[in-house]
């Protein structure tokens, strides 16, 4: 911007006498020139409004603010950790350099031996503050394996740190059988609760970090997770100091719990990365047990821990219920509860609403009110779980329906879970037709006046004829009459029977009788000798028990020859009896043989069975 300025004539004072000007004078008037000049050239300049600070803005800036250390030349560190391996175990390369990670660019692939097996890079960045200036550290960590006995060493290399390139000393790694013996590589360990997930299902993550050497706890700083897909809470996050049996020898280490979800499909892989800090804890942390603390300055070291795999699948599109805005898991809600029940028209009123999780912990869950004519409804702001109604219309006679379900995971299934109506009386604001009149001396009540439609149509009459003129009233008049008359017949067959109990015992063998006859003829039509001397038997045995009275199991061939009238020694159809009960009593004995021919004895069957019957 060009600033215009005024030009203006020097002032001039009237003449006077030579006179000595003393030091104060002249500062009086280098003052008052210099604001003459400053006012002049104001007038001239555009007017700008100076920034406005927010809020506490001007507390912040006048705070002083820790400043942050570049140091020149950068240096740079790479060693391996351990130096010494066997074969089967891993170590890490690590890179360290005292730089922004933003400001380095570290190289795609690392020059290396052949035998070293390099895993994914993991990089960080962590700031310690070190007299009054805060130092940023960035470092590289990858997992290496080495394939053959030796030693080997990854030569010089350079990184590019803000456009300058910087040299990376060698490392050297040496492994054989005969290495001494060190603790293995020290990394984090990363365990879920639950590998088998839907798409925004949310999940427990445990990260360990072991303590060091001497049962030495340290904290757990700049904790992130690397791999696409998954988003974590940090308000979650929760530090407690446990002891852990590890190879049957107990561990003591610092475990680092939060809450993470899925937000892809399809398997998903991750691992856990974050600087071991020393005594430099971050937020409240739980103490189990006896542990210890290593002194001095921290030393910030890059940990990261094996990937571990998660199968996301997504939600099932088939059985969503209305109202479905997202909730997975396992929630509960008690009854709603209206503040009012009667108001009037724009009459606000709250409907509070709560839902808790599978934990017994209030959930803040988003609901989607219905859209409707009759209500204006605001919902609460977060972490509240309610809705201001508003009636526009004194035909409300309850609140809305909320539709609103949730995704039950262990089920696989929507559940229903929306806010039913509740019934409510909404007043208008209009005046009755007729105002109630007051005199000086009495006082007149006011006039009536017909109700309002009803809300709902009520029954429908198919005539006005009234029920006791129609025709079938008389029907039911006389079936009282019916039902005790049905019933005093039912009871004098009752004691009827009752007096004479051969008839029932008369009936009951007919109708077993009836049931014989289909198993004989089956028995016939299939030659099946053993059936048909069973059946005939029986069907005899039934014919003459209501004579005796008898069981039918308990009666023997000559029981049923009395029966036969004119049944005489050379009589067929006696003969034809003693031959059955023969051959029936012949069964139960193994040595003799049933005899032939017995199927040509249903003729003269029959003629028993049928004369048997005729006495019944």
């Amino acid at each position: 911007m060009v600033n215009r300025m005024t030009t203006f004539q020097p002032l001039r004072r009237p003449a006077r006498p030579p006179q000595k000007v003393g030091r104060r004078g002249a500062a009086r008037w280098r003052r008052a020139v210099i604001a003459w000049w400053l006012l002049l050239a104001s007038a001239g300049v555009d007017a700008q409004v100076p920034p406005q600070l927010p809020a506490g803005g001007a507390a912040l800036v006048m705070t002083p603010q820790t400043p942050v250390d570049l140091p020149v030349p950068v240096t740079v560190s790479a060693a391996f950790d351990p130096p010494t391996v066997r074969p089967g175990e891993k170590t890490f390369y690590r890179v360290t350099v005292d730089s922004a990670t933003a400001s380095v660019q570290w190289p795609e692939q690392i020059s290396a031996p052949t035998e070293l097996k390099f895993g994914p890079a993991a990089h960080g960045q962590i700031a310690r503050a070190q007299n009054n200036q805060l130092h940023l550290l960035s470092s590289l960590v990858c997992a290496v394996r080495p394939t053959g006995a030796g030693r080997f060493t990854v030569s010089n290399g350079t990184v590019n740190v803000a456009g300058r390139m910087v040299n990376i000393p060698a490392a050297s790694l040496e492994m054989g059988t005969n290495a001494p013996f060190r603790p293995p590589a020290r990394q984090l360990w990363l365990e879920t609760s639950a590998t088998n997930l839907f798409q925004g299902q949310s999940f427990r993550v445990r990260v360990w970090l072991p303590a060091r050497m001497g049962n030495q706890i340290e904290a757990l700083r700049e904790l992130q997770f690397n791999g696409g897909g998954l988003i974590t809470d940090k308000t979650t996050l929760r530090q407690t100091g446990e002891t852990l049996t590890v190879d049957g020898q107990p561990r003591t280490a610092l475990l680092c719990e939060i809450m993470a979800t899925p937000m892809a499909t399809g398997p998903l892989t991750f691992s856990a990365q974050g600087f071991s800090a020393g005594s430099e804890f971050i937020g409240p942390v739980i103490f189990r047990g006896p542990v210890s603390f290593p002194g001095g300055p921290a030393n910030y070291v890059l940990h990261v821990s094996d990937p571990m795999t998660l199968n996301v699948r997504p939600l099932p599109a088939a059985g969503e219920l209305p109202g479905f805005t997202g909730a997975i898991g396992s929630f509960s809600n008690p009854p709603p509860q209206l503040a009012a029940h009667r108001l009037r028209v724009g009459e606000p009123v709250h409907l509070q609403l709560a839902f808790y999780g599978e934990d017994g912990q209030p959930r803040h869950l988003a609901l989607v009110p219905p859209t409707t004519r009759d209500w204006q409804m605001i919902a609460d702001q977060p972490p509240g779980n309610g809705f201001t109604l508003i009636p526009q219309t004194d035909e409300s006679k309850a609140t809305p329906a909320i539709p609103f379900c949730y995704f039950d995971p262990t089920k696989a299934k929507y559940v229903d879970l929306s806010i039913p109506a509740l019934p409510v009386t909404v007043l208008g604001e209009s005046l009755p037709v007729q105002l109630a009149t007051t005199d000086a001396e009495t006082p007149t009540a006011p006039p009536l006046k017909l109700s309002g439609l009803a809300p709902t149509p009520g029954h429908s009459m198919a005539s006005l004829t009234p029920l006791q003129l129609q025709g079938w009233f008389v029907g039911v008049q006389l079936l009282p009459v019916a039902g005790f008359l049905a019933l005093w017949q039912w009871d004098r067959r009752r004691r009827f029977l009752e007096a004479h109990p051969e008839l029932v015992r008369r009936r009951q063998a007919r109708r077993a009788l009836r049931r014989e006859w289909p198993k004989l003829r089956r028995a016939i039509a299939a030659a099946d000798t053993p059936a048909f001397v069973q059946h005939a038997v029986t069907a005899m045995k039934i014919a003459v028990a209501p004579q005796y009275p008898a069981n039918p199991q308990a009666l023997v061939c000559a029981d049923v020859l009395a029966q036969l009238a004119g049944a005489e020694p050379g009589d067929s159809t006696a003969e034809a009896v003693r031959k059955l009960f023969a051959a029936a009593d012949a069964q139960f004995s193994k040595s003799a043989p049933a005899p032939a021919g017995l199927l040509e004895l249903q003729a003269d069957l029959t003629a028993a069975l049928l004369k048997l019957e005729e006495k019944l």
